[in-house]
């Protein structure tokens, strides 16, 4: 890695030995090492799905555990201040103003619990959401979740889900979920690793989320934010990275084992 790139890499850590690495020439997130059941450290973060595009950037290490990223792009101004503490939670608080009308789309992190390139089926998702729309199709009217394999307000294994009849959606999920209790920070996922115990736990105030998945990584992306001439807006995320009572899962459909 050359000089000018390592520059650009902040590291963030906290008291359990957790390690989220942070690139500041486009905000995303490139690393961040956990703990599983049995204390053994792994890269929570897959592959990213799409290249970065680089922004002219300016940034403030607050601390270990704090990070200020300023960014500017197309005439957008954005800040962006990750926080990481020591319950394994992830602060991202976001604001930006536009000189003119603009549509900005965070970067989203690609995640595999199990810490390598290995199948997310067995991941475990919970989704607090009863209205979805279905694939490739955003722009119709959503549909409820009652009685289909997209009803996850209980939890259930993706590759389970799936592999239900009459479901056209054998690649992954791509699918755009409608979330409850809108306009306040609040739990919205929960994902769990059974074979690893870790589980993420996504926060959110917004009223969509597109979630995505394929053979080995799973995203959790926001809508996209409107902004309008002069005007700015602001969002807050939290990812929480902790481990799972696998026992306490309430499981009640087979999760499939060949992973």
């Amino acid at each position: 890695m050359m000089q000018a790139e390592v520059d650009l890499v902040h590291t963030l850590r906290n008291g359990r030995g957790m390690r989220v690495t942070i690139s500041a020439r486009d905000a995303s997130l490139l690393s961040w090492w956990a703990p599983d059941r049995y204390g053994r450290m792994a890269d929570v973060l897959a592959v990213p799905m799409r290249a970065s595009l680089p922004m002219d950037c300016l940034c403030d290490v607050v601390s270990d555990t704090s990070l200020l990223l300023r960014l500017q792009r197309d005439g957008v101004a954005e800040r962006l201040r990750y926080r990481l503490d020591d319950e394994g939670c992830l602060h991202i608080d976001y604001e930006a103003t536009a000189l003119n009308r603009a549509r900005i789309t965070l970067p989203v992190p690609a995640f595999n619990l199990r810490g390598h390139e290995i199948s997310v089926g067995d991941h475990i998702l919970s989704l607090s959401a009863d209205r979805y729309f279905p694939c490739k199709a955003a722009g119709t009217m959503p549909l409820d979740v009652a009685g289909t394999a997209f009803d996850f307000r209980q939890p259930a294994p993706i590759a389970a889900r799936l592999a239900w009849p009459g479901t056209r959606c054998a690649a992954g999920l791509d699918h755009v979920f409608c979330l409850a209790r809108i306009g306040e920070l609040r739990e919205v996922v929960k994902i769990v690793d059974p074979a690893s115990g870790r589980v993420l736990r996504f926060f959110s105030c917004g009223r969509q989320l597109h979630v995505q998945t394929d053979a080995s990584r799973f995203f959790l992306a926001p809508a996209a934010l409107d902004l309008l001439p002069g005007h700015t807006v602001r969002q807050t995320l939290v990812y929480r990275l902790g481990v799972a009572d696998i026992d306490a899962l309430g499981i009640s459909e087979k999760i499939n084992q060949e992973t």
